[in-house]
């Protein structure tokens, strides 16, 4: 059955920010995108869902041993397939989906829901902005999101803020971020941002490396496809995730009795 509306949770009030309100109006853009791929051929689209997210489920844990389980948080929701297709494994307790976009919680996920046959009673739909997520510290153990980082204004705030939810030895799980391609460009826009830039070239490998050492989070794995195009391709064919984008697994670093480390120097994107 369909839970009913999003239980209260004390976030923090709006930013106001120049680089808020750059957050929000993207934000606004990307809904209007969303809801008009969903309407232009739904049934299309949803079969769409059902095939890319099992796939997806089933190379992290085939490849990457990922056994998702306890409390998960999905930032940067959108429609929220990834939230329903984790809802209905066994071991997930519960699934907070969030997005800064209350509209796409509202009228796109019930429909994608019902498409994916989630485990609704299960989630949770939460309006957050994932730079200024307002849950306690050590909440989840896990955080998801897919083709999300790459969006953000300020993706070491965004890795920091999943560090802080995450419980020690807790780990974020992010899918389907772009790579460069071989002849893309950096370009910045400008346009409607109150003078805060935005860059819309992917981010290179080494680029996310550093963003999530900068963060705290450890790298677990080989964070893209590995073993020449020709794997890559063949991999992109039965697991869902096209040869164009990272699959990254990284950890909040479990707490050791007795060991003090000094945080690694942080890098700023």
């Amino acid at each position: 059955m369909q839970n009913g509306p999003a239980r209260p949770v004390e976030l923090r009030p709006p930013d106001d920010t120049p680089a808020g309100r750059l957050r929000h109006q993207l934000a606004e853009a990307r809904a209007v995108r969303m809801l008009a791929q969903a309407t232009g051929d739904e049934q299309a689209w949803l079969e769409k869902l059902r095939t890319e997210f099992p796939r997806i489920v089933a190379y992290l844990r085939r490849h990457r041993g990922v056994e998702f389980r306890g409390r998960v948080l999905e930032i940067g929701a959108g429609a929220c397939a990834f939230s329903a297709e984790l809802s209905k494994l066994p071991q997930v307790v519960e699934v907070v989906a969030t997005d800064v976009s209350r509209r796409l919680l509202e009228e796109l996920a019930p429909r994608v829901f019902a498409g994916l046959g989630a485990r609704a009673d299960k989630i949770v739909r939460v309006p957050a902005d994932y730079h200024r997520l307002g849950f306690p510290d050590e909440s989840f153990d896990f955080v998801v999101c897919s083709a999300t980082l790459h969006e953000a204004v300020d993706v070491v705030g965004v890795l920091r803020e999943v560090r802080r939810v995450l419980k020690p030895g807790g780990r974020l799980v992010a899918v389907r971020e772009p790579r460069p391609g071989r002849w893309s460009r950096e370009r910045v826009d400008r346009s409607s941002s109150g003078g805060v830039a935005r860059r819309l070239r992917p981010y290179t490998r080494a680029e996310y490396e550093a963003f999530f050492r900068a963060a705290g989070l450890r790298l677990l794995g080989k964070p893209s496809w590995s073993g020449g195009a020709w794997r890559a391709y063949v991999n992109g064919l039965w697991e869902g995730i096209t040869r164009d984008a990272f699959v990254f697994v990284a950890e909040r670093p479990p707490v050791r009795m007795g060991i003090r480390r000094n945080p690694a120097p942080g890098r700023r994107e």
